[in-house]
């Protein structure tokens, strides 16, 4: 059975005890008001792994080159580099594993 997201709640501090061991499955990263999740194991690696779902249009972030992808089909648009590069940021700060040539 696949994992379904039943909601998301944020908080602002982490009610986690510091030093407590944590497991990443999932992160949400919001840049300019557009919400992207990147999950641990997503069982579709397309179109690159990891790469980010975003949360509004359905739309596929390929984290190494900025493509996206409606599906599987390529939209011929990219996210800018800056902002690639902010997703990639945010990310890495939230403990993802990106491979490091895309950084």
């Amino acid at each position: 059975m696949a994992d379904v997201l039943l909601g998301e709640v944020e908080l602002d501090t982490s009610p986690i005890p510091d030093r407590c061991i944590r497991e990443l499955r999932e992160a949400t990263i919001r840049k300019d008001g557009c919400v992207w999740r990147i999950h641990k194991n997503d069982a579709d690696p397309f179109p690159s792994n990891p790469h980010a779902h975003n949360v509004e249009s359905g739309l596929k972030l390929n984290l190494e080159t900025g493509e996206l992808y409606l599906r599987a089909n390529p939209t011929g648009k990219s996210v800018s580099k800056k902002d690639l590069a902010a997703i990639l940021s945010q990310a890495v700060d939230k403990g993802i594993g990106i491979p490091s040539a895309w950084l």
